[in-house]
């Protein structure tokens, strides 16, 4: 029970969604929506690869930001751990780490929590500071 007290001392989460970002590319995918509608219903000839090319960008936009909102809602990193829905990992448990540009993923066994760093508000303030953690671990 001491894991529990010390993890309840330290409520700060480094992990905040980015806002303004997500805000940006939401509405960049509602513009191609609507151009895309423009297009469906206009009474001009217009190309059915715009078409598609239009829908498939208002998808992945709308879809990027939906997966930002939900991923960034369901983690977790503090001092103690870093928890990703379910997926709880404390720090000294971490037997595995691999990152690249966008994302880190940690494992301790068979769990395994990946960080989508540009979802954050601060990702060079939490790629810093997931950083200085698994390096406090050992």
């Amino acid at each position: 029970m001491a894991l529990d007290e010390n993890i309840s001392q330290n409520e700060e989460n480094d992990a905040v969604l980015n806002k303004p970002l997500s805000f940006v590319v939401v509405m960049v995918g509602v513009a191609f929506a609507v151009l895309n509608l423009q297009l469906v219903f206009g009474d001009g000839q217009s190309s059915r690869w715009l078409i598609v090319v239009y829908s498939l960008l208002a998808f992945i936009a709308i879809f990027v930001v939906m997966f930002w909102v939900f991923d960034s809602k369901n983690t977790v990193v503090n001092d103690q751990y870093v928890a990703k829905g379910k997926t709880k990992i404390c720090w000294r448990e971490v037997t595995a780490f691999k990152a690249n540009d966008f994302s880190i993923v940690i494992t301790a066994g068979d769990k395994k929590a990946v960080i989508n760093y540009y979802a954050y508000s601060n990702p060079e303030g939490l790629m810093a500071r997931i950083n200085h953690l698994l390096n406090k671990r050992g």
